[in-house]
């Protein structure tokens, strides 16, 4: 006992606190009710006008992040909005392009909800600078060849008429074997000629052209000035049609209007087109239908959630009025909490938005500790305003307690950097700490007002577990034995042991795709597209300063067995600059100007004159002894042979539409050639809008998608996507990366969030449990010795971890605090037993049904823990106010089940869902709340039933502190306090 206690002086505890706020608020029950509703309804008025929404997932991480600052410089430049995709698919590709001009065609009608709508690349300007895309060295031998046709060129076209032409070969191939010089490029071109006399004369219908192409202009680039080129896969049976939605920034559902309305067109084509598979995706379809889905869910949930609730209440305080005034109270702790986040936070984001069921879950709680407190002491005789401040004597420091572990355990994640957790964990923290608040103002004033009229008789006799208490006052020692060798049975489960190692045996799934509904429309179709056209949703993104560099980029990228292929528009830009190819450029539209439109009129061909020539042909080929012969002599000797059995007319017939097309096709290379040879520089304005749109930035970046080899939804061919791409491009992004830092920091920052929150949990029972006049003597002197050893390790060279000194600290807090009060480290430990030993049970039951961990689910891990350190406060404050013989209180077991119930049902009720991240969230919740529950009830009721039963000499160390220094009962001081007065009778 301290000096002043036995001086007989006053010393202001908490619990001497907790009786003055009680006192207050029943003596002025009307007076604290109409303040504490006026705070409410200003801070509803105030959270209406201020309060934001940020409805990007990118609001989730924190932008001082490397890898977000590199997302964030991107979308600055790019925007971030992702494609909408409609994929159809038919057999038939001409069918499919008429459904993408279809589909193309109503959305460019309505620009006020699509953008860049992209599903075919029309013919451009390009093809006329098609020469541009050639290297210095081609042109320069391609000059070279049209020098060899300049009097053709000038007009002589009867110089490649088909005798001449023959005539032209045979000689010059005399001249080159004479002279010892190549005749492989001759032979080549007999060869052609050959193949092109032989076809036609099989079929006049099929003419080959004898002339070897001039130059290898870009054949993609041809088809493009040739034909509409549509965005289809390799095989043909699939087109795509992409556009980026426009919609509200503070719609949570995101461009819910582009969808809705591309639905209804993807539909009214549909119908039409009932041979063919029409269907949506992309990312912000797949992130719609998830928020869609989610909150009807979440609708029909929160409807099941209240009348279980509800219902649940009833049934445990066996009537209306008191579970209603705990939801009152409840709703004005809320509406406080409101203006806190909009004063503390000022906006909500796609996860704190979910703090409001949290303080549901929670919150409810302390008010339901109070009423059975509350109720207990009634029917045990004590007046209403002596009723009151006993509840807050007995309870109010466990609640109080209870509260400020709860608070801490979601303040720890503030110290993570997933900046979605931090927020939702500052909400959640000042939320909890008002609803403590609000259950000493707001609860006993409402008592006051509507218990004045009701006799004890008349009040509810709430659930007591009768038969559970007698077993466990009965049996101990066997409820002890069995409830650990269960506990221990169900957690070991948590480790495997393979090849002779223990692992831990919870996986945790990043898979985003595991979340959503099964049979979504968006996400088969997602994996549909990847496994038909491998052709991801999910793709990094590189950005170069020049087309060189994008070009440099994407070969190296390319090289990358993780890497699939790469789009550029840089791909498009010719490789080499104006001042390198305009000047030969120019020299071949100087050539090709005057090319007559049509040829000119020939005389008729002599069929003879032309057979002798190709005969004096065959024969000197024969006579060149070049392998090349035996293919190209039997084509000749067989038009020959062939070309005797026709009449006269049909041999001049014949050779007259050969030569007539031989010439045509010549002419055809001029003029395609011609039509290439614009010299004025290629600019970005040659290309669609929809192109330039995605691929180059107003500052003149240039962007480089990089699709992956594999599906990338799982973490290990992401990581090793991720891993590739940076080591091409450190600084890269994108979605995919964007999607592993953040999975990656999400769960490091639960991790690091539960070190933290056990730590400081810690040190708040213990600084309940000790003797206040201990407390500096423990908590000082290892502040100290951490402090001094984390600047001398950071003068070393070595940063130690924030959690690794917390703990440090912690550990030699309850070093020191059992070596001087033995009873507080004791109480702390039993304190933690039911989220410690509930926790193992609940990833144990995990395990056993084949449940994952995931970025859902894991924000019920601080919920447990808040709701296992709540039960295991209440149940040492109701022990320590027993220390010679203990049995569990009616009120506590009946509050402890309730609480526990209430939470199960609350978030249980999300089993409901169809959405499997909520499914699971209500299952991890309900398996771990149910874990505590058995923990708190049985195995540590048993347990210090057995500690308090201990013979006195085995026991001096293990009991509790004595009495007159508990902080959970203080007798009432004042005379007001034990008679009744005119409200109260």
């Amino acid at each position: 006992m301290t000096q002043e206690a036995k001086e007989g002086k006053r010393v202001f505890t908490l619990t001497e606190f907790l009786r003055a706020v009680t006192r207050l608020g029943a003596r002025y029950p009307v007076v604290t009710l109409s303040l504490c509703c006026t705070l409410a309804v200003a801070c509803i008025i105030f959270t209406v006008c201020c309060l934001k929404f940020k409805t990007n997932r990118a609001d989730l991480i924190d932008p001082q992040a490397m890898f977000h600052r590199r997302w964030l410089n991107y979308t600055e430049s790019f925007g971030d909005t992702s494609d909408l995709v409609v994929v159809v698919e038919n057999k038939n590709p001409e069918s499919i392009k008429r459904i993408l001009e279809e589909l193309g065609s109503k959305m460019l009608e309505e620009p006020e909800l699509f953008r860049d709508v992209l599903y075919k690349v029309e013919p451009g300007e390009l093809v006329e600078k098609g020469l541009q895309y050639l290297s210095p060295e081609q042109l320069e031998r391609g000059l070279e060849r049209l020098e060899n046709f300049t009097p053709i060129l000038q007009g002589r076209w009867d110089l490649v008429r088909l005798r001449p032409f023959l005539s032209l070969i045979r000689l010059q191939l005399i001249s080159r074997s004479n002279s010892s010089l190549p005749v492989d490029e001759l032979l080549q071109q007999t060869n052609l000629l050959a193949d092109s006399l032989q076809q036609f004369l099989v079929d006049q219908n099929e003419f080959r052209s004898p002339w070897p192409e001039f130059m290898s202009v870009d054949r993609s680039l041809k088809d493009e000035a040739d034909e509409v080129i549509y965005l289809l896969n390799d095989q043909g049976n699939m087109g795509f049609v992409k556009a980026f939605p426009l919609g509200a920034e503070d719609d949570f559902n995101g461009a819910s209007k582009s969808i809705d309305r591309l639905r209804e067109i993807v539909d009214e084509v549909s119908a039409k087109h009932p041979d063919s598979e029409i269907g949506m995706t992309g990312i912000p379809v797949l992130e719609n239908d998830e928020m869609r889905r989610s909150q009807a869910d979440m609708i029909k949930a929160s409807l099941l959630s209240f009348m279980g609730v509800g219902l649940l209440l009833l049934l445990g305080f066996r009537g209306v009025r008191h579970p209603m005034l705990a939801l009152a109270t409840l709703l004005v702790a809320m509406c406080w909490a409101f203006g806190y986040t909009t004063i503390a936070i000022g906006h909500l984001n796609i996860l704190s938005i979910s703090f409001a069921a949290i303080l549901i879950g929670l919150g409810i709680d302390f008010g339901i500790h109070y009423l059975a407190r509350y109720l207990q002491l009634r029917h045990e005789g004590r007046l209403l305003r002596p009723a009151l401040l006993d509840t807050s004597s007995s309870v109010g420091t466990g609640i109080v307690t209870a509260a400020i572990t709860t608070s801490l355990a979601f303040f720890c994640a503030t110290f993570t950097q997933f900046l979605g957790v931090a927020e939702l964990g500052l909400i959640a923290a000042g939320g909890i700490i008002l609803c403590g608040i609000a259950t000493f103002l707001v609860l006993p004033a409402l008592l006051m007002i509507s218990d004045r009229q009701a006799t004890p008789r008349e009040l509810p006799t709430p659930f007591q577990g009768s038969l559970l208490r007698e077993a466990v006052r009965k049996f101990p020692i066997l409820i002890t034995a069995a409830s650990g060798l269960f506990i221990v049975w169900i957690g070991f489960r948590v480790v495997s042991f393979e090849d002779g190692k223990f692992d831990i045996a919870i996986r945790y799934d990043h898979n985003l795709l595991n979340l959503q509904a099964e049979g979504l429309e968006s996400v088969t179709v997602q994996k549909h597209v990847f496994e038909s056209s491998k052709s991801s949703l999910l793709y990094a993104v590189s950005v170069a300063q020049s087309p060189q560099e994008a070009r440099e980029l994407k070969a190296r990228f390319e090289k990358q067995p993780r890497i699939h292929h790469v789009e550029t528009l840089a791909s498009r830009i010719p490789a080499h600059g104006p001042e390198e190819t305009q000047l030969m450029v120019q020299a071949f539209e100087a050539h090709l100007q005057k090319l007559p439109k049509s040829l000119p009129q020939f005389p008729q061909i002599d069929p003879g004159r032309i057979g002798k020539e190709i005969e004096q042909l065959l024969n000197t080929i024969v006579e060149l002894k070049k392998p090349q012969v035996k293919t190209i002599a039997p084509k000749l000797d067989s038009f020959l042979d062939q070309f005797e059995n026709y009449s006269l007319d049909e041999q001049i017939l014949l050779l007259s539409q050969f030569e007539s097309r031989m010439m045509a096709s010549l002419l055809a290379q001029f003029h395609a050639l011609k039509k290439a040879s614009n010299a004025e520089p290629i600019s970005l304005t040659d290309f669609p809008h929809e192109l330039t749109s995605r691929f180059v930035s107003p500052a003149g970046h240039w962007l480089l998608q990089v699709y992956p080899e594999q599906e990338i939804w799982e973490i290990e061919p992401l990581r090793e996507f991720v891993n590739q791409v940076r080591e091409i491009d450190p600084e890269a992004t994108g979605t995919p990366l964007q999607n592993f830092e953040a999975a990656r920091q999400i769960r490091d920052s639960y991790q690091r969030a539960a070190w933290y929150a056990l730590a400081v949990i810690s040190t708040v029972l213990l600084i309940d449990f000790l003797e206040k006049q201990k407390v500096i003597t423990v908590f000082l002197p290892p502040l100290f010795i951490v402090g001094i050893t984390a600047l001398l390790l950071q003068q070393l060279g070595f940063n130690p971890s924030g959690a690794f000194l917390t703990i440090s600290f912690v550990a030699m807090a309850m070093f020191i605090a059992a070596w001087f009060d033995f009873a507080s480290v004791r109480n702390t430990v039993l304190a933690l037993f039911p989220p410690v030993a509930g926790g193992l049970m609940m990833f144990g039951c995990l395990n056993f049904l084949g449940v994952d961990l995931n970025p859902a689910n894991l924000i019920v891990l601080p919920l447990v823990l808040g709701i296992g350190v709540d039960d295991g406060v209440h149940v040492i404050h109701d022990f320590r106010q027993q220390p010679n013989s203990y049995q569990t209180s009616p009120s506590t077991i009946n509050a402890i089940v309730l609480t526990s119930l209430t939470s199960m049902i609350g978030f249980g009720s999300m089993m409901i869902a169809a959405h499997r991240g909520l499914y699971s969230v209500g299952l991890v919740l309900v398996i771990g709340v149910g874990s505590c529950l058995f923990v708190s009830l049985v195995a540590l009721p048993a347990l210090l039933t057995l500690i308090s039963s201990m013979p006195k000499s085995a026991s001096d160390i293990l009991l509790s502190t004595p009495v007159s220094q508990s902080n959970d009962v203080q007798p009432s001081q004042n005379i007001e306090d034990t008679i009744t007065d005119p409200e109260a009778a």
